[in-house]
């Protein structure tokens, strides 16, 4: 009897355990609160899931997609919701997510889609599968391509294979723009032989294309201050919260004629201006300004403060292997260029992103072994601080901050320095090449001076890094402020640039011309086809040559 009982109560935890497999493939929804005795950083405030803010401004869509997932006569399990950073994509699918309840099983997708189908088909519930930022990931594999065809066709096809006793089941992809996005999925999914009605549920998905609410003075100035109620609440909250000193962006480390400004953007646009401007006011404590702090101000006080919180935790890090960060007493500035060497060589890598950090100046002198395991404590120190570790529940983190600022960030910090491009990327092997190479990108888009980095990183291997980035702007929201860099980078290609052609060439040169779509980037298609034409006359002028080379030989040897 005790051994049945034993028996009994170990299926019973089996259950329970299936019941509850889903949370290591889907992200809990609920709010998280912030952890005791830890000393935030500024923009996990900013982020969908740690925003004290409440919801507010999105009540139509926020009905529209409930009545998408709870409708059963709704003919499309696929939605796609499009938008430009910062207007809210996240945070709406986020509140989607809580607002339907215990009585259903939704979140955000974490990780590839595995075991996902087999766990929402245990837990018996209607399932919404929400796959955020799904054309930039970039927690496992950076290419933007690379990354559809690891995570979202996989999502894809396993859909259309899932057994018929599953639970209803809704996609809901949040993407800059839905029509490249469905472009470049349906691509890849002709690559896989996939079900042909996998591929029409994606055509006919219906979009729901979100921008910034539209808010009167009136609205805008209550909105603003009940942000600044609930970040001041939230930093009063925290252990260790300090206000920022200084609002200045040269405070942040890059001079003024540095700094990059964003275009064509005005202040409190976005919901995300509007609460990163009621954060900075929240940290300095200063009234409300009259005139609305720019961009730039408002990431240099977030980066100030950020920065000082690296130092200080680098300060007192101790981890296996590593008593102590050295190096740290002689180059104070040392964990801000290890933050900005991982964003731009890919966080998840340790050991790729070691071989980078070695490249450093700051790292230069020791032995090589010392130097590997130098750089290797600095990544595990970044990683511990930044949700880098393996567990499910830490892996959809935003890394730094919100893209935008992120970009901010990398785009002053290399226009300082711009040889610390050209040395980090000596490191990195062609997968994190991809991944660089879309950083600058999404870069660029939104500040014009990461231009100029992204033109001298194509020019630099206009056949490697120029594939990579014509490829990476199929699914960019604004490709049209990125193709003009791309081409001057890859004009390398022209006549004149090589020292030998050949055959060869001109069929890398053709794929190249292939991969840059004349509707997203004319300008690279271009220059790229001109480059072809020449090098064709150029190889066709080389093989008359040779023809006529051998009639003279053979006339030679008859006489």
């Amino acid at each position: 009897m005790a051994a049945i009982g034993a028996e009994g109560i170990e299926r019973h935890i089996r259950r329970i355990k299936r019941f509850h497999a889903y949370r290591e493939v889907l992200e809990n929804p609920a709010p998280r609160l912030a952890e005791a005795g830890v000393d935030p950083s500024v923009f996990r405030l900013l982020s969908p899931l740690y925003s004290p803010v409440p919801f507010r401004d999105r009540d139509d869509e926020l009905a529209r997609l409930r009545h998408w997932c709870e409708d059963e006569t709704d003919p499309h399990p696929i939605m796609l919701l499009a938008g430009d950073r910062g207007v809210g994509r996240s945070r709406l699918a986020l509140e989607l997510a809580r607002a339907l309840g215990d009585s259903w099983t939704a979140g955000r997708l974490l990780r590839g889609p595995g075991q996902l189908f087999p766990a929402l088909r245990d837990r018996g519930r209607p399932a919404l599968v929400v796959v955020d930022e799904a054309d930039l990931r970039s927690d496992v594999d950076s290419h933007l391509h690379s990354l559809v065809r690891a995570d979202v066709v996989p999502l894809l096809l396993e859909f259309g294979a899932r057994p018929h006793d599953t639970p209803p089941v809704r996609l809901l992809f949040v993407v800059g723009h839905a029509e490249r996005f469905r472009a470049v999925v349906g691509e890849e999914m002709a690559y896989s032989h996939d079900d042909p009605e996998v591929r029409r549920l994606l055509a006919d998905a219906p979009v729901l294309n979100l921008a910034p609410p539209v808010l009167d003075r009136a609205v805008r100035a209550e909105r603003q201050a009940e942000a600044l109620a609930a970040f001041t609440a939230a930093l009063t909250d925290a252990a260790g919260s300090e206000r920022a000193v200084g609002t200045e962006a040269a405070q942040s480390g890059a001079p003024l004629s540095a700094v990059p400004v964003r275009p064509e953007r005005a202040s409190l646009q976005t919901p995300l201006d509007l609460h990163a401007q009621a954060l900075v006011t929240a940290l300095t404590g200063e009234p409300v300004p009259a005139v609305p702090r720019s961009f730039e101000e408002v990431a240099g006080v977030l980066f100030e403060r950020e920065c000082r919180r690296w130092r200080n935790s680098a300060a007192a890090f101790t981890g296996p292997g590593a008593p102590e960060l050295r190096r740290l007493a002689d180059h104070p500035g040392l964990p801000e260029r290890v933050m900005l060497a991982l964003l731009l060589t890919g966080h998840r890598e340790s050991v790729t992103a070691s071989h980078a950090l070695a490249r450093l100046p700051e790292l230069a002198g020791l032995e090589e072994e010392g130097t590997r395991s130098e750089a290797y404590a600095w990544v595990t120190w970044a990683l511990a601080l930044h949700g880098g570790t393996r567990p499910a529940a830490r892996m959809a983190e935003p890394w730094i901050g919100p893209e935008t600022f992120t970009h901010w960030f990398l785009t002053t910090r290399l226009h300082a320095e711009p040889e610390l491009l050209a040395r980090l990327a000596t490191g990195l092997n062609a997968r994190r090449s991809e991944h660089l190479t879309g950083v600058l990108c999404r870069a660029c888009e939104d500040f014009p001076e990461a231009g100029e980095m992204l033109r001298r990183y194509v020019a630099s291997n206009p056949s490697a890094h120029g594939y990579d980035a014509v490829r990476g702007a199929r699914v960019l929201a604004h490709p049209e402020r990125v193709d003009p860099w791309i081409a001057e980078g890859l004009r390398k290609l022209e006549i004149g640039s090589r020292p030998a052609l050949s055959t060869q060439v001109s069929r890398d040169l053709y794929s190249l011309a292939r991969q840059a779509l004349p509707e997203v980037v004319p300008l690279s298609h271009a220059v790229l086809i001109r480059a072809y034409q020449r090098t064709r006359r150029a190889e066709a002028k080389q093989e008359r040559q040779h023809r006529r080379e051998l009639r003279r030989r053979e006339r030679g040897s008859r006489t």
